[in-house]
């Protein structure tokens, strides 16, 4: 769906076909609101007026296709839209993570047109990477990664499932592009980059096959793929929900622990992380081992972590240069950038992923 095709009779006849608004009852008008600044698909507060008395919702979030052609190419190649379609009428239902209620999800078969009828959340706090996360704030995250991370923990259930046993097809993409990419990112942005992050940026491009070997040596989950402060949601509905986790389109059957590192690297100050960090990820162990995470010890979370360090580097290189460009988007990925290497400097990580590819131990 594009943006503009949102109506009354739409939302009218998509509540008469799940029920959830009596046939006799009409929508009689709705209010639309753009949500947030969404890099490849647009999310619309609608606000719905009945023609009597309800019980139905007042509002909801529709959630479709990005309006800019650039973000809906790049919404359909890395098959976005399809994997968010489908994480909540497969996966959702299955997580003990509190994400919003889908009340709708289409797809059209070439999976560049597609819509969510999502529930509102709202009076909530939305994450901000660029502002940052409180300590107890990361602290309910990595609670929720646990929760998403721990019931098909090194499980092979969702092994071959098409559109998210994907990360074969996906590394390799990423392992063709990421020199061209970083080669983009660079030009455009040299000048707001340390001389050491261009150094190890370099350095961790031209090793990126060693990084997805490195990955394959860690127990593969359902992995959020782009779990960051911009896409949660503090305090949802009125204090009632601590934390809310929005915005699937990266979902894939891939290392929980990068999700970890990639949301502590984005959300903390260096200095901030540097203080908690140990703790955090003791806290995301014991979280996994209350949801039945059993062969999975502390000393192998230290051993993996670092690894994932770098992926705020791949997502922020990436993303800038498959979407359109905004003032936003290029503080965000700059940040995103930089950041992460700064993260992946105090691990040793480069040193780990080689260490890790070096074991060439195969995800099974």
């Amino acid at each position: 769906m594009h943006p503009s095709d949102l109506c009354a009779d739409w939302i009218e006849r998509i509540l008469h076909q799940h029920n959830l608004l009596d046939t006799a009852i009409s929508v009689t008008g709705i209010e639309t609101k753009p949500i947030g600044t969404g890099q490849v698909a647009d999310s619309i507060h609608t606000q719905v007026t009945y023609s009597e008395t309800t019980d139905a919702p007042a509002s909801f979030v529709t959630k479709t296709s990005s309006a800019k052609d650039q973000n809906r190419a790049a919404g359909r190649s890395e098959m976005n839209y399809l994997r968010e379609v489908r994480f909540y009428q497969e996966i959702a239902p299955r997580l003990p993570v509190r994400v919003p209620a889908c009340h709708h999800a289409e797809i059209d078969s070439n999976n560049t047109e597609f819509v969510l009828l999502l529930e509102d959340l709202s009076p909530a706090r939305p994450g901000d990477q660029l502002r940052g996360c409180s300590l107890s704030e990361v602290e309910l995250a990595v609670e929720q990664a646990a929760r998403i991370h721990a019931p098909f923990w090194g499980s092979d259930e969702l092994t071959g499932t098409s559109w998210l046993d994907i990360s074969g097809v996906y590394w390799a993409k990423f392992t063709e592009m990421m020199p061209i990419w970083w080669e983009g990112f660079l030009d455009r942005y040299r000048d707001r980059l340390a001389a050491e992050h261009i150094e190890l940026g370099q350095a961790f491009t031209d090793a990126i096959d060693d990084y997805y070997n490195a990955l394959r040596t860690i127990p593969f989950t359902i992995q959020h793929g782009d779990f960051r402060p911009d896409n949660v949601l503090f305090d949802a509905l009125d204090g009632k929900v601590g934390m809310a986790v929005l915005d699937w389109q990266t979902v894939i059957l891939a290392p929980g622990t990068v999700d970890v590192a990639y949301f502590i690297g984005g959300a903390l100050s260096p200095e901030a992380r540097r203080e908690h960090e140990h703790e955090l990820l003791a806290r995301y162990h014991r979280e996994l081992a209350a949801h039945g995470v059993s062969d999975y010890s502390f000393d192998d979370l230290l051993r993996d972590y670092p690894i994932g360090t770098f992926q705020n580097f791949v997502i922020g290189v990436a993303a800038a240069m498959l979407v359109a460009r905004s003032e936003r988007g290029d503080d965000l990925f700059v940040s995103m950038a930089s950041n992460a290497l700064t993260h992946a400097i105090d691990h040793d990580a480069l040193q780990c992923i080689r260490d890790a590819a070096s074991r060439q131990v195969s995800h099974a």
